[in-house]
């Protein structure tokens, strides 16, 4: 920068100073001209005075000694012409030597319009440039002269070739001056341009404090005044900004709904890090780029681009393969400016998954549904034995036994769906969670052991126990547990024909307990197990109703075990030939 400064400078100097010396020469030798053709036209109209006063005889001695004293005296050439061009009188030359005058330019333009004519021409008699002052003398209606003045103009050549010499010295010589004082000034303006950059460079990295200080007075000083008032602001705003910020991507990180901001052009310009897992992109790789390219849905492209083309929010709930089939509601909300509401800015899309609350919505109808129609059932048939008792046409005592025996039946097989009812509501009410507690399941294990192995050989079934003597600490609800064990072996019992068996076997592995519970009876058909452990789901409908079941009793082991961090599978190698529950629950650490 500084030699294009530098030699900027130069180049101005140089066309200035041309310039001004040009300017000056022509205007010396312009007056010195001037001043030149004034004083020969002078001393012409004085010759023509002189000879027209005194009609003098241009051939006499006496006139010829007065104009050649006046020629040397004024250092001028006088020649004197007649109307036909001959030379009457020349100072500097003889008369019969010279040639015709008409045809001299300022002899014709003295006798064309009558006036003087003025001409610098180079003199054949001379060999120099010369300036030529032409008068006419009229004398008589049959006689006239021109009187001619000429003058050397090497003077005037010589004076320009001086001032043109005292011009270049002092250009030169002003130059040289103005380069020194110039250069210095230069060094000093570029310290104050580079000390300014400096200061933008490291600011441009985050430094802040950087202050500078300028000696001069001029506008850089001022430049710098200003640059250090910005930088004491940014020193202030910086921080709360990066702060601000900093709140504001953590707050957005912790946000586990994937939310998207896009321009009114639609283009992606904010994305938090739920909505980069949720489509698993980058941010940086889809900055910019149209949301379509984001959400990949069609569906959820022309909603967005309605909210904005209307200026209106919205909320709407779509479905999408993300790979699985899901339901989720989208909320639009403009985003408008702060200074001017009217003007949209783009639009803020928050993407809330619906499926399980859709699927507990139809978990819930369902269980609403299998309740009532459980509930129907027994009610129905109570209701009818008590009307047909109560009308007093069944006489015979066996009869009544017979229809109050079912009364009873159908009242146990009531209490016994409510009593499920309640303890499954139980176990899923998340506002009264259970006290857990830390214990080892040895005694539970016996308990339950005493408890159905007697009904087990009431029906002539093998019940096989492998307990171990000594098991490590697990972490939940004592009851619950218990309650667990006698659904899964009560199954098992009530599954398996006579002379069957049933085992229970308990170890621990990789710190897990490990339970089985396992049976020989009537199997589970493969299409059934992933459903086995939904609510009033039965295999075999007409059985389970017989057994006595409510289609509950697996729903609540299921989430007992779950209760329990644990988990629950199932195997079957088909009808006939027999279950195997496998559960295992994490060992207190």
């Amino acid at each position: 920068m500084k030699r294009k400064i530098f030699w900027s400078f130069v180049s101005i100097l140089l066309i200035s100073s041309t310039l001004i010396g040009f300017l000056s020469v022509n205007l010396v030798n312009r007056s010195y001209t001037d001043e030149l053709e004034k004083r020969l036209l002078t001393n012409a109209k004085l010759i023509a005075t002189m000879i027209r006063s005194a009609e003098m005889d241009l051939d006499s001695d006496f006139f010829r000694t007065v104009i050649q004293e006046m020629a040397e005296e004024g250092e001028v050439r006088i020649t004197i012409i007649d109307d036909n061009g001959y030379v009457m009188v020349d100072t500097r030359s003889e008369t019969y030597e010279m040639d015709n005058h008409l045809d001299r330019p300022e002899i014709q333009a003295a006798l064309t319009d009558s006036e003087s004519g003025r001409v610098v021409r180079y003199s054949t008699t001379m060999n120099r440039e010369m300036m030529y002052i032409a008068l006419p003398i009229a004398m008589n209606e049959e006689k006239a002269y021109v009187v001619r003045l000429s003058m050397d103009l090497s003077d005037i050549d010589a004076l320009t070739r001086n001032i043109v010499r005292y011009i270049a010295f002092s250009t030169l010589l002003g130059l040289l001056i103005a380069l020194i004082l110039g250069s210095k000034l230069i060094d000093r303006m570029i310290d104050s341009i580079r000390a300014l950059v400096n200061m933008t460079k490291q600011m441009s990295e985050g430094d802040y404090d950087k202050r500078i200080y300028l000696d001069s007075d001029d506008e850089l000083s001022e430049l710098a005044e200003h640059f250090n008032h910005m930088a004491e602001t940014l020193n202030q705003l910086i921080p709360q900004l990066s702060e601000s910020n900093s709140r504001f991507q953590a707050l957005l990180a912790s946000i586990n709904n994937p939310i998207i901001a896009v321009d009114p052009k639609e283009s992606v310009i904010l994305m938090n890090v739920a909505a980069e897992k949720f489509f698993n992109v980058s941010f940086e790789d889809v900055k910019k780029h149209h949301i379509l390219e984001v959400v990949r849905n069609n569906e959820m492209d022309e909603l967005i681009k309605r909210s904005l083309e209307l200026g209106a929010e919205n909320q709407f709930e779509i479905n999408m393969k993300t790979p699985e089939e899901k339901v989720f509601r989208v909320y639009t909300n403009l985003i408008r400016k702060e200074d001017d509401p009217e003007r949209i800015m783009g639009l803020v899309i928050l993407i809330d998954d619906m499926t399980e609350v859709r699927k507990l919505e139809k978990v819930r109808s369902d269980f609403v549904t299998n309740v009532t129609h459980e509930l129907k059932t027994p009610l129905t048939s109570i209701s009818g034995f008590v009307e047909t008792l109560k009308s007093g046409e069944i006489e015979d005592e066996d009869t009544k036994n017979r229809f109050l025996e079912i009364i009873e039946i159908e009242t146990e097989r009531l209490t016994r769906l409510i009593n499920d009812i309640l303890t499954l509501s139980e176990i899923e009410n998340i506002k009264n969670k259970e006290r857990t507690a830390t214990f080892i399941p040895s005694k539970v294990f016996m308990e339950v052991e005493n408890i159905m192995k007697p009904i087990a050989l009431s029906k002539g079934i093998d019940f096989f126990t492998e307990i171990p003597g000594k098991l490590s600490f697990i972490q939940g609800n004592e009851d619950r547990m218990k309650q667990m064990m006698i659904n899964l072996i009560d199954n098992a019992i009530k599954y398996t024909p006579g002379g069957g068996k049933v085992s229970l076997i308990v170890y621990e592995r990789y710190d897990q307990l490990v339970i089985r519970v396992k049976d020989t009876g009537i199997g589970i058909p493969e299409k059934d197990i992933p459903r086995l452990f939904e609510r009033f789901y039965r295999v075999d409908k007409a059985r389970s109703k017989k057994m006595g079941g409510t289609g509950l009793g697996l729903a609540i082991v299921k989430h007992i075990v779950l209760s329990m961090a644990g988990k629950i599978k199932v195997h079957s190698a088909g009808p006939g030939k027999g279950t195997e529950f496998i559960i295992s629950i994490p060992l207190h650490q």
